[in-house]
């Protein structure tokens, strides 16, 4: 049987001794190395070759002659060896390509050229021949003196030349994550070299420094594998980096669909996809939205059910081996199948995809932004299945499907009837429903669907136009977060038919949920109803008795509740209400304006919307308080707002 790979054990004299340049095939991934908080992956090499190396000094060491001779020589027989990791190489057409292994290869490179340097500025000590020994691991130089480096790739190769000529590197030339780590990593070996070689006596330590350039180069070993064919590249590749934590999915994708094209096809595609990630890391300075992607674009085109949205949860990539429609449609014996989905769907959905995060978080469309606000993440999943390639129908069916996601979180809220999980289950149904549907579909599918969840959560209710009754939201009640969701979206509201402004115009709608731990420039909810002995004493039983449990429950409902920014609410805590008008005037929402009767008349007056008919303001009582009526009042008026949004 022929060898699908050849396998030997090399040193580091061999693997940067090569008359050619190593090459990335289009499927390798960024340089992706780099120390962090949790593991410092750069320092930690240096620190295990430092290990074994200082072993070595101490127990292996057998003689005290210095010169070049002597030290390689002692460092040839007695030293042992530091085994680095494997390899994987693959030769086509005269190039060499690194199909696995290119972070540590990219590190040790780094390394080198650190060292190199090192051995220029010690050069009047004596020292190995930094030209012959490092050098000729570092670059090959051509016929006219032009140095190309052992790791060849354009997206690397001008950082490379100005680190090697340690020029000024600013922030224009790291332009994507590779040129940023390979800066930063270069820093770091700089930093950890710098230290290494000083002696006790503060000066360079030109024996520990030859010493440690023969151990390297001849003592640091690798597996190199070799990959026979062509052919088999991406199918090893594939199957090498699918176990573990060594390439994030959309990585080992990449490998498995690029990997099947050929010349220039593979070449254009490998620029789209390069163009993609590019764009994803400009805009988040990370690729943990590329995987998200990819996962929310699969269930939103081949998840039918819960069972097959989880087989997307992790290792996403496994389905073009396993699910049947992604097999048919992704045919990687068929290469133009691969070819069409990366100039086409892909190109176009990873854009919208980018499109709607950004139109959330900034709250560019408001049922983007709320249910951002409230973590409705799958409203992103349900506007990918609507949407078809090219759609026409782009910008409606994204406003569309934000609508009613918004609409079923928040009505369930209001009328009591929210499940997560049950809600979550829809969202599976709705997928499959909607995919690919026209706008009038989609419509229709999302009220049959509001309607029969609530129906199965206990709302009596045979329409979608019959969730808006007052006797299902008689009892909303302040809800944390939420509270402060739909206080905020009534306000946003208000302001766009009175034209005032509010807070809830000037900050995000996250930002107002999300703030409560802000004591200063947070935003907290306000019982309009204190712990006061006067104002308790409005809520008594049918005895004329103080009812704690009435006080309680009223105080709570949405009617009694208002926003207010920083910490105002702690100052007016349990004041009387004739000491909290003005606050609550002055407070920066619409909603608290109403309550005070201090709504601008000219904004009345000018306002076309027949909900201003419906405001009311209320002035303290005699005793200064807040009349007890005003709490059902207030709730049957934000029932007629939520009308006016939801409905």
């Amino acid at each position: 049987m022929a060898k699908l790979i050849d396998v030997e054990e090399r040193d580091l004299d061999f693997i940067f001794g090569k008359n050619k340049p190593y090459k990335l095939d289009v499927y390798q991934r960024d340089y992706r190395w780099s120390d962090t908080k949790d593991y410092k992956i750069v320092s930690q090499l240096l620190w295990d070759i430092e290990l074994r190396f200082e072993n070595n000094l101490k127990f292996n060491k057998r003689t005290n002659k210095v010169d070049l001779k002597s030290i390689s020589k002692d460092v040839g027989e007695n030293f042992k060896a530091y085994f680095l990791n494997t390899i994987m190489l693959n030769e086509q057409d005269g190039d060499i390509f690194i199909v696995d292994g290119q972070q540590r290869l990219t590190t040790i490179l780094l390394t080198l050229i650190k060292l190199y340097h090192i051995g220029q500025v010690n050069s009047d000590a004596v020292i190995v021949n930094i030209e012959k020994i490092l050098g000729e691991k570092i670059y090959e130089e051509d016929k006219a003196g032009e140095k190309h480096f052992k790791i060849s790739n354009k997206d690397r190769n001008e950082i490379i030349k100005k680190i090697f000529y340690q020029e000024d590197i600013n922030e224009d030339d790291k332009k994507n994550i590779t040129q940023h780590n390979l800066v930063a990593n270069y820093d770091i070996i700089s930093k950890y070299f710098e230290k290494y070689f000083v002696a006790k006596d503060n000066k360079f330590d030109a024996v520990k420094f030859n010493y440690y350039i023969y151990n390297l180069t001849e003592k640091v070993l690798i597996i190199e594998q070799v990959i026979k064919n062509k052919e088999d590249v991406a199918m090893i590749f594939e199957t090498a980096n699918d176990r573990g934590k060594t390439l994030e999915s959309h990585e080992v994708l990449k490998g498995m669909l690029l990997g099947v094209l050929e010349g220039q096809v593979k070449e254009d595609c490998n620029t789209i996809w390069n163009e993609a990630l590019s764009t994803f890391f400009d805009r988040d300075q990370n690729y943990k939205n590329v995987d998200e992607f990819f996962r929310t674009y699969f269930r939103a085109k081949y998840a039918d059910n819960r069972s097959q949205y989880d087989t997307f949860a992790g290792k996403y990539h496994r389905n073009l081996l396993s699910n049947d429609k992604i097999i048919k449609d992704l045919d990687r014996t068929n290469p133009s199948k691969i070819e069409s989905f990366i100039n086409n769907e892909f190109q176009y959905f990873y854009k919208v995809f980018i499109e709607i995060l950004k139109m959330a978080k900034e709250e560019s469309n408001i049922w983007l932004g709320s249910n951002y606000a409230n973590e409705r993440g799958q409203q992103v999943l349900l506007m990918l299945s609507a949407l078809k390639y090219n759609d026409t129908e782009k910008k409606e069916k994204i406003e569309l499907v934000a609508k009613r996601v918004d609409q079923m979180f928040t009505l369930a809220k209001l009328t009591g009837v929210y499940d997560n999980n049950a809600q979550q289950q829809y969202y599976h149904t709705i997928n499959k429903e909607i995919r690919g549907k026209s706008l009038a579909e989609i419509d229709t599918i999302f009220t049959d669907l509001i309607v029969k969840h609530f129906q199965k959560e206990g709302l009596p209710i045979s329409s979608y136009s019959d969730i808006f009754h007052y006797k299902h939201f008689y009892a909303a009640k302040n809800d944390a977060r939420f509270t402060k969701y739909i206080l905020a979206r009534i306000d946003y509201y208000l302001s766009g038919i009175l034209n005032e402004q509010s807070f809830a115009k000037q900050e995000s709608l996250w930002t107002i949920i999300r703030s409560g731990n802000k004591p200063v420039n947070g935003f907290h909810t306000e019982h309009m109803f204190a712990f006061n002995d006067k104002i308790e004493k409005q809520f008594t039983d049918d005895k004329g008795e103080k009812d704690e449990k009435l006080f309680i429950t009223e105080r709570n409902r949405l009617g009694a509740v208002i926003l207010l920014k920083g910490n105002e609410n702690i100052r007016v805590s349990n004041w009387v209400y004739k000491k909290k008008k003005k606050s609550y005037a002055n407070s920066g929402f619409i909603w608290n304006r109403i309550l005070t009767d201090s709504i601008n008349k000219a904004s009345l007056k000018n306002c076309t919307d027949d909900i201003k008919d419906k405001f009311k303001g209320y002035l303290p009582n005699d005793k200064g308080l807040l009349e007890r009526d005003s709490i059902e009042e207030r709730q049957e008026l934000l029932f007629e707002i939520i009308k006016k949004i939801y409905a």
